[in-house]
């Protein structure tokens, strides 16, 4: 008789919802998160783009890049201890500090922790437990300047972590003309983006 398959250590994600919006898979790994001096997280990852954003500026303006990510992480910690609330702070100050370098890792710049108010009316928001941390950031590309938007949700699912977030864009602060201007005025949707963002952060296990 062979041995069970070990299980998988990706969070589950809303597949079909990301397929239906046309989110794509962008990468997949596992990493070390951070070694502490008393325990270490593993992370399996997976981050997916807006597909059909991307695609939309594209046809419109010609300019092409990563606008909108949805990522998701497994955080494993060990020694296995099982969360605790002095557990469960390290990991999500060390997972939110981290997250600003996800940010900056995908062509956001001048990326910081937004309001602290607004880090607790998005904690309300999900209603989950979650320690939520938000971020504000720049896209730049060929005289184009856009505001961002980002969120990073960690809870404690059973001995584990969850890391849930993304970011989005939510107004043109510059364009290099008003063609460009409006057409990406017109793509996008902070409102929208963020109840989408949240919708997933709550549907992924």
């Amino acid at each position: 008789m062979s041995d069970p398959s070990p299980p998988d250590p990706f969070p589950s994600v809303p597949s079909d919802a990301l397929a239906e919006g046309g989110w794509r898979e962008r990468e997949r790994r596992e990493t070390t998160e951070f070694d502490a001096a008393v325990v270490t997280v593993e992370a399996a990852t997976v981050v997916y783009e807006d597909r059909a954003l991307r695609d939309r500026i594209r046809e419109a303006t010609g300019f092409d890049r990563l606008w909108r990510f949805f990522v998701a992480s497994r955080l494993t910690v060990s020694p296995a201890t099982g969360p605790s609330p002095a557990l469960t702070k390290l990991v999500a100050n060390r997972a939110h500090a981290g997250f600003a370098d996800t940010i900056a890792d995908r062509g956001f710049e001048g990326v910081r922790r937004a309001d602290p108010d607004d880090d607790g009316a998005a904690e309300d928001a999900l209603d989950d437990g979650s320690r939520v941390a938000g971020y504000e950031a720049l896209c730049r590309l060929d005289g184009v300047a856009v505001r961002a938007r980002g969120w990073a949700a960690v809870r404690p699912v059973g001995d584990a972590y969850l890391l849930v977030g993304g970011a989005y864009p939510t107004a043109v602060r510059s364009a290099p003309d008003e063609r460009t201007d409006d057409a990406l005025a017109e793509a996008f949707d902070p409102d929208g983006f963020r109840d989408e963002l949240f919708s997933l952060l709550r549907a992924t296990e």
